[in-house]
């Protein structure tokens, strides 16, 4: 059993990826050590009641603003650490939150750099913070876990870490979640959600351009009329950075009474969503792995997914892949599996047998295992 010192500050309101992670491997930790969780106090809602066995490090709200939270864990978090209190530090966000010194042994996560590739994602403070000062102080971690082998590219690449310092460890996905039983009356789900229809579904904060949900409707545009009447586009989730734009360009758009937005998507929700679609897309630009696609995966659901980034490597032959920059291969692809049952049939099949590999036991354990080898070295 370790003492683990967590920081869960960038939980975005649980309406993240970021939180997604926060929860499933705080969640896992807890089964077998003591874990000591840094958070806000406007999460503790989130946080208290779900964890009950965490021993919990209140931080005022007035911490809560991106740059006060950058600088609270840069040069605050780090001397409020008492050595003998615990074994190591987990930073689950280290490509947002670092520290400047690191008073023990550190291991931080690092999800993706997808401002190296994805040109006007952050403002100029952000690009600069994330592009220079993340890597600088990620040096000064003890290890750094990646969640793809494409994120590990970057980070040995941009921020020159060497290679044996950086272990490739895939997230899982909520099993319990995604083996919820499906109602035996799908039109329950679709109603709730008012598209009362088959559907093709998209589960991704609304973010531009990062998520690209443009070429994903201009796709959709582009699809043979038998299909657009058959099928409704659904693009779940929160609105982001550049979501107007994502509104605008869908309200504009001939078929905008087929595009429906249900805004955030409950956790419970999830997993008769992703059951009730026909087909589950993927068109981001540039993902550091993409939990989104294996729940699809796990629940059933055939996929189509970029061929960039970490996407083609998570999806492996168990989804449909395509430029995220030409509405047309969109098109194509989605078309190519509605209009093929046999097709269709086989990525689901292939998709549940695909993430038997993807288990938040297998990434704790890999995260405790890294502290195990390395403190034997010294």
């Amino acid at each position: 059993m370790k003492n683990i010192l967590f920081s869960a500050m960038p939980m975005d309101e649980g309406k993240s990826g970021i939180s997604n992670y926060i929860f499933n491997v705080l969640g896992e930790m807890l089964k077998e050590n003591n874990v000591t969780v840094a958070a806000l106090g406007r999460d503790m809602h989130l946080l208290e009641k779900r964890f009950p066995k965490a021993k919990f490090i209140v931080v005022a709200d007035r911490f809560a603003s991106p740059l006060r939270n950058m600088l609270w864990h840069l040069f605050i978090f780090p001397f409020t650490i008492r050595r003998s209190s615990y074994d190591f530090i987990f930073l689950p966000a280290a490509n947002r939150r670092v520290i400047c010194i690191s008073p023990l042994f550190s291991i931080g996560t690092v999800h993706d750099f997808s401002q190296l590739h994805i040109k006007g994602k952050y403002d100029l403070f952000r690009t600069f913070y994330v592009e220079k000062l993340i890597p600088f102080f990620l040096h000064r971690l003890s290890a750094v876990v990646s969640v793809s082998e494409s994120t590990k590219k970057d980070i040995v690449s941009h921020c020159g870490i060497a290679d044996d310092k950086v272990t490739v460890l895939y997230n899982g996905y909520d099993r319990s979640l995604c083996n919820l039983s499906f109602p035996s009356d799908p039109t329950a789900t679709r109603n709730k959600f008012a598209f009362g229809q088959e559907y093709i579904l998209y589960i991704s904060r609304i973010e531009h351009p990062g998520k690209n949900h443009l070429n994903l409707i201009k796709a959709y545009e582009r699809l043979p009329a038998s299909i657009i009447e058959k099928y409704a586009l659904v693009l779940a989730g929160s609105d982001w950075t550049g979501a107007e734009k994502v509104h605008e360009y869908a309200k504009a758009s001939p078929l905008a009474n087929r595009i429906v937005f249900t805004g955030f998507v409950a956790s419970e929700d999830l997993p008769h969503l992703y059951r009730g679609a026909s087909l589950y897309v993927f068109p981001s630009f540039f993902e550091g792995f993409g939990i989104p696609l294996i729940e699809a995966m796990a629940c059933g659901a055939p996929c189509a997914c970029s061929n960039c980034s970490s996407l083609a490597e998570i999806a492996g032959s168990a989804a449909m892949t395509f430029d995220p920059a030409n509405p047309d291969e969109i098109s194509a692809a989605i078309g190519k599996i509605l209009e093929n049952q046999a097709l269709s049939a086989e990525l689901s099949s292939k998709g549940k047998e695909r993430v038997s590999i993807f288990s938040w036991e297998k990434h704790v354990k890999g995260i405790l295992d890294i502290y195990d080898s390395r403190t034997k070295k010294k």
